[in-house]
């Protein structure tokens, strides 16, 4: 007993007996925050993003999630590139069906869109046209309301104003779907989520940051009301994957985009916090 009464008088003795009962207690209040949050169900939801992989290193926890039965989603992707930069877009395009296959989405050949457009590179010094990606979404619409037997999409979800990574083929999408809101008044009542944007001292702390983001939103008074009026829908939603959809997300990537596994995206698949947990917001804002 001295010996252990000595070692908690050093500063990493108490550091090591504090760590595990501060992990613990973070987790239980992560935990219990996001029980709270009522999860987006009874819907049909277009995830749009910009090139093959986007959904698994980014929107890995929402789609795993939404494609739950006991939700009653349907979950259909269209993607807006190939992602050709590289002259590889084939291999992309399939290597994107086999990822979505691996997050569980259903019947990938008929609820995946892939877009090849010459207007519409994968660059990183290009921005997209709004009107145009707004046509393509419309065009798309269609298709998924044939396969879904007549149910229309009534849910965007895509990257907001930051596109994780400032890239502008993931910010165009934003702004192509409020385009395309704007300009097609029969769609006017589709709801739109964003995907957060965190600062890069925040993108590497895997899991950690739901405790981080959790604590914010309660700081800022995230006991508001949660539903957005008339609609049933959340105004925001937060997945954080289990040990196993954690490990898929990552086979996403590793067996699913097996031609993307250059060295750098191993620390993104291991650390980052998109893997692991998502944050969405309601956008209501039209302009």
């Amino acid at each position: 007993m001295p010996a252990i009464v000595n070692r908690l008088q050093s500063p990493r003795g108490l550091a090591i007996f504090l760590l595990p009962i501060l992990m613990a207690a973070s987790c239980y209040y992560t935990l219990a925050q996001l029980s709270s949050h009522p999860p987006i169900q009874n819907r049909n939801v277009a995830l749009l993003i910009a090139h093959p992989d986007d959904e698994a290193m980014f929107f890995s926890p929402t789609i795993q999630s939404l494609v739950d039965p006991s939700l009653k989603n349907t979950v259909q992707i269209i993607c807006f590139s190939i992602g050709d930069a590289e002259g590889i877009g084939k291999i992309r395009q399939d290597e994107l069906l086999a990822s979505a296959n691996l997050l569980g989405v259903p019947d990938v050949n008929n609820s995946v869109i892939v877009h090849d457009h010459p207007h519409l590179p994968d660059s990183m010094g290009k921005t997209w046209p709004e009107d145009l990606l707004a046509s393509l979404i419309s065009d798309s619409l269609r298709e998924f309301k044939e396969y879904n037997g007549g149910s229309k999409v009534d849910t965007f979800i895509t990257f907001d104003e930051g596109g994780v990574s400032a890239h502008p083929n993931h910010i165009s999408l934003l702004r192509g779907a409020k385009y395309f809101l704007r300009h097609y008044p029969k769609e006017h009542d589709i709801l739109l989520y964003t995907l957060n944007t965190v600062p890069i001292y925040r993108k590497y702390l895997s899991i950690f940051d739901a405790f981080i983001t959790t604590l914010l939103e309660k700081k800022q008074g995230g006991d508001e009301e949660e539903v957005y009026s008339g609609t049933g829908a959340p105004k925001s939603a937060m997945y954080l994957s289990n040990w196993q959809g954690y490990r898929t997300a990552q086979k996403a990537m590793t067996e699913g985009h097996k031609s993307q596994m250059v060295w750098f995206r191993w620390g993104w698949i291991t650390l980052s916090r998109y893997m692991v947990f998502n944050n969405l917001v309601l956008d209501t804002d039209r302009s």
